[in-house]
């Protein structure tokens, strides 16, 4: 098994792959004016699924649902056959730098804890015009809520590969991407350690009995770990941030 294989053996059984809650998903699409009944929703970095569901009870039109990892897309079709939303949502496997899609395609683009990824600045460029005129975007990212993180929290972010920027930091960039800032909504605390840690917490106890002996496998486990406790440590500084914006 490889170090990928792994990582999303750790995650496939988990129901989030990334912190959030339903309360979240409905709050902040509560600050969208409107919708057409026939809305056309992209859900980039759907993971398996949950926030896809969340949407397809608050929306009447379709949506596609991308992610790179099949068994996610697959873990989408299963619950959407489950609820009955099966012919209301369609799966994509592909990377979310490189889009199928036509230009003004969408009238909500929709990303929870994934935009990391590409970056926010870029995303935000990469995914504008797949919007049509007037129609919104919904991204959450990590944002430090408080001015001077301790020493050892930016030294984990470091490593982790990405700093977090200020709130009116990532305000600014919305506003160079041409969109318009409807509102912004912070994850609230039961969507991180609820919703996220203490189930993958209790997979990680679980993966130490059948691969902690592997130094590699090991190492991931202790990572994410360790990541549960920065957020458990430090949770005043930073959290994810919910921004509501449209195309003008």
């Amino acid at each position: 098994m490889t170090l990928d294989q792994f990582f999303y053996q750790v995650f496939e059984s988990l129901p989030r792959q990334g912190p959030g809650c339903t309360g979240a998903t409905r709050k902040a699409f509560s600050y969208i004016p409107r919708l057409p009944q026939d809305a056309m929703v992209l859900d980039i970095g759907c993971g398996s699924g949950t926030q896809t569901r969340d949407l397809a009870l608050l929306t009447t039109g379709t949506i596609t649902a991308v992610d790179n990892h099949q068994p996610f897309l697959d873990a989408v079709s299963k619950k959407a056959k489950e609820d009955g939303t099966v012919g209301r949502i369609k799966t994509v496997c592909a990377s979310m730098d490189s889009l199928p899609f036509d230009p003004g395609q969408f009238d909500l683009i929709w990303s929870e804890g994934a935009i990391f990824i590409m970056g926010f600045e870029k995303g935000l460029a990469a995914w504008k015009p797949l919007l049509k005129k007037g129609g919104y975007m919904v991204v959450s990212d990590a944002a430090w809520f408080e001015p001077n993180p301790p020493e050892e929290l930016v030294r984990w972010w470091e490593t982790e590969g990405e700093i977090p920027k200020t709130e009116d930091q990532l305000r600014e960039l919305v506003k160079n991407a041409g969109l318009s800032l409807i509102r912004t909504y912070r994850l609230p605390e039961a969507g991180w350690w609820d919703n996220y840690y203490v189930p993958m917490l209790a997979r990680i106890a679980d993966l130490r009995t059948t691969h902690g002996s592997d130094p590699s496998s090991a190492a991931i486990l202790d990572a994410l770990d360790h990541e549960a406790e920065m957020y458990r440590q430090y949770k005043r500084y930073y959290g994810y941030t919910f921004f509501v914006m449209q195309n003008g």
